[in-house]
C-alpha cells in the first residue's frame, strides 16, 4: 500500500512548486546525475533564476529561447520564468542549425540559454543574428548556472496569473514550418484539475518516482515533470533517452512511473533483452506521440506484467490532453485497446467532415475536433494560422479519426496523410496495423505516390526485422486476404530505419520526397 500522497494542482506553475516546498519542504523532488534538490531547494533555486533574469532586465512576455538536453537547470529556469511572467521557449537542440536558427528568429527572445555545442554552430548560419547568449555548465563569465548561483533566494515581487504565457513549445514541423504554441499557465492548471480527476500518474508505491527522459522540448517533456511534482514524487532526470541506461535504472528498485513515446518502448524492450534484465520495476507507464502497434503491446505488457499502462492521445495545441485509454482497456481481447480511449474530464471530442464542415454522422471517419480549458491560446504571432484550426473555440486537429458507439476514440491517421486513389480513401495506418503483425516486420510507414491514372498509389517502407528476409511478394500476399485490392501495396522499399522527429513521429514528408 502506498502512503498519502499530497495530490495538488495550482493556477501557475511557479505556484505549484512554492506549496510543495511549504508543505514537504525536506523530500526529494529533483535527482540529475548522482545530485538531488529538495522541494525546498528547487524552490529556492527557481527564486535565483528569477532574480538572474530580472538582472539581466527580462520583463513580463519576454522570450527566453532554451536550447540543451535534459540538464537540470531547466526546472529551476522554467519555474523562474514562471515567477517572472518570462515565456520559456524550448528550442528541439536535434534539428539543424539553420532550422534552430530560423525558430529562434521567429521567437524573438531577450535571452538565450543554451550548451556550447549547440550555440556554437548557429554563429556559421548565414544571415542569422544572434541574440543576448549565455551558455550552460561551462563555467565562464557567460555561465546562466553561475549567473543563477550568484543571485539571493528572493521570490519576485511579481504575481503571475493563470492567463500569464509560461511556456511556447514549437510544434514538430512534419507538414510544414514549426510553429510557436503559446501556453498560459490556465493550459497547464486546467490539464492539471483534468488529470486529477481522471486519476492518471497516481502513484502506487511509497517511493514511486517519476524517472523522465522526453526532451523538454516536447509537450510531455513538461508536463510530466509538472505532474510528478504535482502528485509529490521526486522527477529522476535523464539528460537523454538512453534505452541501455534506463534499464539499468530499472534494477535500482525504485518503482518507476514513465512517459515514453512507443518506439522508446520498443528500444527499453530490446535493450532488456539484450542485457538479460528485467523490467519489473515500473510501475506505471503512459504513452503517446504516436500509434502503438498491438505486437509491440502486447510484447511490453508480456515483460511488464505487473506494470500499469495508460495511453495519452494529444498535441502541443491541447496541452497534451484529449483523450485517455485506462489500463484496464489495455486488457487483451477488449477492441478498444486499440482506440485513443475516452475524452478527459472537462474536454469534448467530435468528429467532422474535413469538407463540408459538419458533424459525421456516428461511427464515420472524419477529422476530430476538441474543446477544453486546455487548448492553446494560439500560434506566435499567427493570426491566420491560428484562426485556421481553432473555429469557434473548437480545435481542428488534422487527424482523421472515429468515436464508436461506447465512446471511445479512434485514431485513423492524420487528414493530410489519407491517400485517395481512384476516387477510394485509404488510411495508411490500416495497413500499417496489419503489417506490423509479419514477423519479419520491425515497423513499416504507409505514403501515396503519384500516379497518372489513379491519382495515387499505395507504397510501402518496410524495416525488417534483424536477421529477418521477406520479400515484397511475400508481403502482398500476407496483405491481400485482410484488406482491399485497391489498398495493397504498388510498391515496396526495404530500408535500414524510418525517418522521426525528436517526438517519434514518422516523417512521411521525408519518405514522399524519396
Amino acid at each position: 500500500m502506498t502512503k498519502t500522497r499530497r495530490i495538488l494542482n495550482a493556477p501557475t506553475l511557479s505556484a505549484l512548486i512554492e506549496e510543495q516546498a511549504n508543505a514537504i519542504p525536506d523530500e526529494v523532488a529533483l535527482l540529475f546525475e548522482g545530485r538531488s534538490w529538495t522541494f525546498r531547494e528547487l524552490n529556492e533555486r527557481a527564486d535565483r533564476a528569477a532574480q538572474a533574469m530580472l538582472s539581466l532586465g527580462l520583463k513580463r512576455g519576454d522570450r527566453l529561447c532554451w536550447l540543451a538536453r535534459n540538464v537540470a537547470t531547466f526546472w529551476p529556469a522554467l519555474l523562474g520564468a514562471s515567477k517572472t511572467g518570462v515565456v520559456m521557449t524550448p528550442v528541439n537542440w536535434r534539428l539543424a542549425p539553420a532550422e534552430i536558427a530560423q525558430i529562434i528568429a521567429d521567437a524573438k527572445p531577450s535571452l538565450f540559454v543554451g550548451e556550447t555545442m549547440f550555440v556554437d554552430p548557429l554563429r556559421a548560419v548565414d544571415d542569422f543574428s544572434m541574440p543576448r547568449t549565455m551558455l550552460l555548465e561551462d563555467g565562464g563569465a557567460d555561465c546562466f548556472d553561475r549567473l543563477i548561483d550568484a543571485q539571493k533566494a528572493i521570490r519576485p515581487d511579481f504575481g503571475p496569473t493563470r492567463e500569464d504565457v509560461v511556456v511556447q513549445l514549437y510544434t514538430s514541423g512534419t507538414t510544414g514550418l514549426p510553429k510557436g504554441v503559446v501556453l498560459p499557465n490556465r493550459c497547464y492548471q486546467e490539464v492539471g484539475d483534468s488529470g486529477v480527476k481522471a486519476g492518471v500518474v497516481l502513484p502506487r508505491f511509497d517511493n514511486e518516482a517519476i524517472m523522465h527522459s522526453l526532451p523538454h522540448f516536447h509537450i510531455a517533456g513538461v508536463n510530466f515533470g509538472v505532474m510528478g511534482w504535482s502528485r509529490s514524487m521526486p522527477v529522476i532526470q535523464h539528460r537523454q533517452f538512453d534505452p541501455a541506461a534506463i534499464v539499468k535504472e530499472a534494477q535500482s528498485g525504485t518503482p518507476l512511473n514513465s512517459f515514453l513515446v512507443p518506439a522508446m518502448i520498443m528500444m527499453i524492450l530490446q535493450a532488456a533483452k539484450t542485457a538479460g534484465l528485467p523490467l519489473s520495476n515500473f510501475s506505471q507507464i503512459s504513452y503517446g506521440a504516436a500509434p502503438m502497434p498491438e505486437p509491440l503491446l502486447d510484447a511490453a505488457m508480456a515483460m511488464m506484467p505487473e506494470t500499469r499502462f495508460t495511453q495519452f492521445y494529444g498535441m502541443t495545441e491541447t496541452t497534451g490532453g484529449v483523450t485517455i485509454l485506462s489500463h484496464e482497456d489495455h486488457a487483451k481481447g477488449k477492441k478498444q485497446r486499440v482506440s485513443a480511449g475516452k475524452p478527459l474530464p472537462g474536454c469534448k471530442v467530435k468528429i467532422f467532415d474535413p469538407e463540408t464542415r459538419k458533424e459525421a454522422p456516428q461511427g464515420e471517419i472524419g477529422e476530430i475536433v476538441t474543446t477544453s480549458g486546455f487548448v492553446m491560446d494560439g500560434y506566435w504571432n499567427k493570426p491566420d494560422a491560428t484562426h485556421a484550426v481553432i473555429r469557434d473555440g473548437w480545435y481542428w486537429t488534422g487527424d482523421a479519426g472515429r468515436i464508436d458507439d461506447d465512446g471511445y476514440l479512434y485514431v485513423v491517421d492524420r487528414v493530410k496523410d489519407m491517400i485517395i486513389s481512384g476516387g477510394e480513401n485509404i488510411y495508411p495506418a490500416e495497413i500499417e496495423n496489419i503489417l506490423a503483425a509479419h514477423p519479419a516486420v520491425f515497423e513499416s510507414a504507409i505514403v501515396g505516390m503519384p500516379d497518372e491514372k489513379w491519382g495515387e498509389l499505395v507504397r510501402a517502407f518496410i524495416v525488417k526485422r534483424p536477421g529477418a528476409e521477406v520479400t515484397s511478394e511475400q508481403l502482398v500476399e500476407f496483405l491481400r486476404p485482410k484488406i482491399a485490392s485497391f489498398k495493397l501495396p504498388k510498391k515496396i522499399d526495404f530500408i535500414d530505419a524510418l525517418p522521426r522527429n525528436p517526438s517519434g513521429k514518422i516523417l512521411k514528408t521525408s519518405l514522399r520526397k524519396l
